[in-house]
């Protein structure tokens, strides 16, 4: 399958439920930063999440719940990215 590309267009694609949780579990903090997984259809994608202080969570897409058998996902296989201000401007036009 081809990689996915992800931008803020496609972010809206996931739309206004899926962004909202990714946005609870970025916390809040104004320099988190969400990667998403970009195997796949990019339906439900997973992504981890890395906090200001450099913790990175993992999640599922299908759950939101955390993906505990990897503490970070391959880099070759996740995409740029994305602050909290990206994944608010998204979710509202989504």
């Amino acid at each position: 399958m081809t990689k996915l590309v992800w931008n803020e267009d496609i972010l809206i694609s996931l739309g206004r439920i899926f962004l909202r949780k990714v946005r609870d579990n970025m916390r809040g903090h104004l320099s988190s930063v969400v990667r998403f997984g970009q195997m796949g259809q990019g339906i439900a994608p997973n992504y981890q999440v890395t906090l200001p202080n450099g913790v990175i969570l993992t999640y599922r897409g299908l759950s939101h719940k955390r993906f505990e058998e990897a503490a970070e996902f391959d880099i070759s296989n996740i995409s740029e990215p994305f602050d909290l201000a990206a994944i608010t401007r998204s979710y509202e036009r989504a």
